[in-house]
């Protein structure tokens, strides 16, 4: 293996390690998305009365409410009331972005285990290249 090769294979297995830690942190916000909208199921069934919210760290804050309309972050700070229905739609279309990003990612280590297998299969076979020769 020539020192070409083996920096080509090194950048190979440096990008294919960013793409499982990037695969890691999109499996984790599809699962806090999905967490979410069955958070937003429960409180669109709810009743008015008294609820714990969640504030952070375990800690909750007793409310007593009849949740209709929710304030929601659309992006770089900006604030819009969304009913419940409404912010389930968003929660729905976040987590398909995510599965997609998730698909391009793992068509992304897919090539580049093939392209690990064939450098493999190359060295293989001029190894037996040079052991026929001696």
């Amino acid at each position: 293996m020539n020192q070409e090769q083996i920096m080509q294979f090194q950048m190979i297995e440096q990008e294919a390690n960013q793409l499982n830690q990037q695969m890691q942190m999109i499996e984790q916000n599809i699962n806090e998305m999905i967490e979410l909208k069955d958070s937003l199921d429960e409180l669109e069934n709810y009743k008015e009365g008294e609820m714990l919210v969640n504030i952070g760290k375990r800690i909750y804050l007793p409310v007593n409410a009849k949740p209709e309309k929710l304030i929601v972050e659309v992006g770089k700070g900006n604030l819009v009331e969304k009913n419940i229905v409404d912010t389930k739609k968003i929660v729905e279309e976040q987590v398909e972005k995510l599965n997609i990003g998730k698909m391009q990612v793992s068509e992304r280590l897919e090539e580049l285990q093939g392209e690990m297998m064939k450098m493999i299969s190359e060295i293989e076979a001029s190894q037996k290249g040079k052991e026929k020769k001696d």
